[in-house]
């Protein structure tokens, strides 16, 4: 399962015990306001490129994973308006899945904290014994968000057992002209990229890495754009 990071208190969604609970969908972010990268899948690197940085860090477990930069300051989110709805761009996975998630044995697990579940308006969860229409959307989502997990753990392992990650660092010129340095983080070494075999090349293309693997090194790009969205004055 990948980490909870939102989730205040999260418990299992019972039939029985949350019979009548109703979730109303919401576009307020909030939640990540205090929050400057989330995980990110390899299947989205496409969409993301364009808007923000995707780099690779160790979480917890010392496993590799992509990150998308949300800004370069600490503890904050810098993709959020004052009202908490999404200032344009790509929001991530990660973020849009809560305040649900699946736990490693496949159960549904929910953010009893979360405003989502607040008040008796929303859409119902269970009709009787059965899922309803609501929910099983929610299971959809969130089986093809493992699914996909899993796939880019794959994609960075294979990464790994060939070297292709590199140091990264960055010194980026913020709104108000200080220079602001990054390190810790890893993108993928496009030299060594280059030396792969052509049966290496050909499998990665059939499975769509390649194609990661570009839109990764073309969102670098977006560090431009965070920089000048930071005012260390502030």
């Amino acid at each position: 399962m990948a980490e909870l990071l939102f989730y205040r208190e999260p418990a299992l969604l019972d039939r029985s015990r949350h019979a009548g609970l109703r979730y109303k969908p919401s576009d307020d972010f909030s939640f990540s306001r205090d929050t400057n990268s989330v995980p990110l899948l390899g299947v989205e690197f496409f969409e993301a490129s364009r808007h923000l940085p995707v780099v690779f860090a160790d979480d917890a477990q010392g496993h590799r994973f992509p990150l998308a930069l949300l800004s370069l300051a600490n503890s904050r989110n810098g993709q959020l308006k004052d009202d908490g709805r999404w200032n344009g761009g790509y929001t991530p996975a990660f973020i849009r899945r809560y305040p649900f998630a699946l736990t490693d044995d496949k159960n549904v697990c929910f953010d009893q904290a979360a405003a989502h579940f607040a008040g008796e308006a929303g859409e119902a969860l269970f009709d009787g014994e059965a899922p309803t229409k609501t929910l099983e959307s929610v299971m959809n989502f969130l089986r093809q968000f493992d699914a996909e997990h899993a796939r880019t753990r794959e994609f960075c392992a294979a990464l790994a057992e060939r070297e292709l990650f590199k140091p990264f660092n960055l010194q980026v010129m913020t709104a108000d002209r200080s220079p602001l340095r990054l390190g810790g983080l890893f993108v993928i070494d496009e030299a060594k990229l280059h030396q792969l075999d052509g049966a290496t090349v050909d499998t990665w293309f059939r499975q769509g890495w390649l194609a990661w693997i570009y839109a990764q090194l073309h969102s670098l790009g977006a560090f431009k754009r965070l920089g000048e969205q930071l005012d260390t004055r502030a």
